[in-house]
């Protein structure tokens, strides 16, 4: 039987069998050491995983998987997660990798590790496998493969662009231009979704990119969108006749490399495949709507700027205390994001706590004093509010997030500590006005009759 447990990262050691040490080695610093050197690229990658983890934290998808350590009942060995444990490690002390990566990264690691301290990692999410041999059938899975559909099928491009499409939304990144084409075809029943999955997408990419092409395709790029410059059947059919002959290996990836191999496969298409454009540039229709290219007005009126003060003219706190009120006096008419963006961070985290202070006072809580972190304070008047029905979920959901400790999200704890301590992370007015806008219903609940 497996179980989930959180276990202190203390207490877990790196498999020495581990198939990233090339030899088993005889201490955990080694082992350490040559994960991070599996390879040319693993100091790189483990680097990159490094930077990932103090911007996002651990993966609340990905487990460690681990095993009792042999005679130690409290201590475990990793079966899968070894280079999160080694990345994990190097954070805490960058000095593990001295001699084993070079100068450079082993530098970029000591930069991480001054961000990392404020908020470290000291336990971990584990699925405790009772031995080797019970994890073995699911490390294969996860490592061996697709194994005909039973591991994890990797996605292609086309498939990676509609998810990044679909997590930023359409309108403000559209799909990568190969994705807009396919999705084009396929919304006509030009192209079935059997059919869309051969197509080599990568080298259909390489085709649109190309400037010439995409003229002998009848469209063009307008702001990342593919955009039709003569009739949409024109057009289809081009782009099938494309498809057909990667599909065929009639045009051949190889034979795409390179951009003069691309333009002269563009110029050697069949003359009645080439579409004869009856748009002007500018004037398309675009593929993924049907609907004209949005043309940009002659007179606009001009653009409203941000406000330049953190807290909204119109964000009314009924503050007793006369401190407090000359803070948010100042953070609300005083002190301008654009001129003096240190100043209003360092004190919107001292508003921020003095009124997390000011609250438990007021209302007598006992699950924290003025002497705790500003993490608990948050989460101990934050449950409270919640209580009084001062402040629904949705609300207190961006508070919640600014308490995790290895939060780098907007708004954070976390952050609000690095604009004080670190001489490297400069606030930008843009972020400070989103920590406020993202706060401003739990500090107005705290200031409320």
């Amino acid at each position: 039987m497996v179980e989930v447990r959180q276990i202190p990262l203390v207490n877990i050691l790196v498999d020495f069998e581990n198939p990233r040490i090339p030899q088993p080695s005889m201490g955990q610093r080694d082992a350490i050491r040559g994960i991070a050197t599996e390879d040319e690229q693993a100091p790189r990658k483990l680097l990159a995983l490094a930077r990932h983890i103090v911007q996002n934290g651990l993966s609340p998808t990905e487990h460690m998987w681990v095993m009792p350590f042999k005679g130690k009942e409290e201590r475990f060995v990793v079966l899968e997660g070894n280079r999160r444990f080694a990345a994990l490690k190097g954070l805490e002390n960058p000095n593990l990798f001295d001699g084993a990566i070079s100068s450079s990264l082993l530098e970029a690691l000591h930069r991480l590790n001054k961000q990392y301290i404020n908020a470290p990692i000291e336990d971990v999410s584990c699925i405790v496998f009772e031995s080797r041999e019970e994890a073995d059938p699911w490390i294969q899975l996860k490592h061996d493969g697709e194994l005909s559909g039973a591991g994890t099928v990797t996605w292609g491009s086309d498939e990676k662009s509609r998810y990044w499409a679909r997590m930023r939304g359409p309108k403000l990144v559209p799909p990568e231009i190969q994705t807009q084409a396919l999705n084009f075809l396929e919304s006509r029943g030009d192209l079935t979704a059997v059919e869309r999955r051969k197509v080599p997408a990568t080298s259909f990419k390489r085709l649109l990119e190309t400037p010439v092409f995409r003229e002998k395709m009848g469209v063009e790029l307008d702001g990342g969108r593919l955009v039709a410059l003569a009739d949409q059947d024109s057009v289809a059919r081009a782009l099938l006749y494309t498809i057909k002959a990667l599909i065929s290996k009639k045009i051949k990836t190889k034979d795409i490399y390179h951009i003069g191999d691309r333009i002269k496969v563009a110029n050697e298409l069949p003359n009645n495949i080439v579409v004869a454009l009856t748009r002007k540039s500018g004037e398309g229709i675009l593929l993924d709507t049907g609907m004209p290219t949005p043309k940009a007005k002659r007179q606009a009126g001009k653009k409203a700027k941000p406000r330049d003060r953190l807290i909204p003219h119109d964000c009314a706190l009924s503050i007793g205390e006369a401190r407090l009120a000359d803070i948010a006096r100042e953070l609300q008419k005083r002190l301008g994001l654009e001129g003096t963006p240190n100043a209003v961070s360092v004190l919107f985290r001292v508003f921020v706590e003095l009124s997390c202070d000011a609250y438990i006072i007021r209302t007598k809580l006992t699950a924290a004093t003025e002497e705790d972190a500003l993490g608990k304070k948050l989460r101990t008047v934050l449950e409270d509010l919640i209580g009084k029905d001062k402040l629904t979920k949705q609300q207190a959901q961006p508070v919640r997030r600014a308490c995790q400790k290895d939060s780098f999200l907007c708004p954070s704890v976390t952050m609000m500590h690095q604009y004080i301590h670190n001489v490297n992370m400069a606030p930008s007015p843009t972020d400070l006005r989103s920590y406020w806008d993202n706060l401003q219903p739990f500090m107005i609940a705290i200031w409320a009759p």
